[in-house]
């Protein structure tokens, strides 16, 4: 009977323990979605993870087309500068997520091979001189390997966020 009751005991403290592990890892959110750059002592998944909520971070100063995301391609043409670069426009909120980007994944590059530096060189350059449809990259990458490597790392932020 003793023995009975020991592994009834132990049971109950192994389905005890897998409950507190599944709360930990399941249940508990504390990855900071609406403000990414509150998550701190990210591991390399969470960094990817941090800085897609950035690009989610959404402005009514910056229309739909405007948007940028895992691509890195400003669909900013010469005609839509000036509306692009106003004073708390679409410019500004895009060097915003830029720096979100920056903050939680300072080695963050798009799937055109671009760095935030790349598409931040471009917004002033373009805001300056004028955007003629293409980004500055710094072509570190080859763009075979970077679409793969963009493709897995958003598979795996789709597969984290569902």
């Amino acid at each position: 009977m003793e023995k009975f009751q020991s592994r009834q005991n132990s049971r109950v403290g192994i389905l005890y323990l897998f409950l507190c592990i599944f709360a930990l890892f399941c249940c508990v959110n504390a990855e900071n979605k609406t403000f990414p750059t509150a998550n701190n002592n990210l591991s390399p998944i969470q960094q990817w993870r941090s800085a897609f909520y950035c690009l989610n971070i959404t402005s009514t100063s910056c229309p739909v087309k405007y948007t940028l995301n895992m691509s890195g391609r400003l669909n900013v043409v010469h005609e839509d500068g000036p509306t692009f670069c106003e004073a708390g426009g679409c410019a500004d909120h895009t060097r915003a997520v830029l720096a979100c980007i920056h903050d939680v994944k300072p080695d963050f590059w798009f799937g055109n091979n671009a760095t935030v530096k790349n598409l931040n060189d471009t917004i002033n350059i373009g805001c300056s001189l004028g955007f003629n449809g293409t980004t500055i990259s710094s072509g570190a990458y080859e763009v075979k390997s970077a679409s793969i490597s963009v493709l897995a790392a958003v598979l795996l932020l789709a597969l984290f966020y569902i």
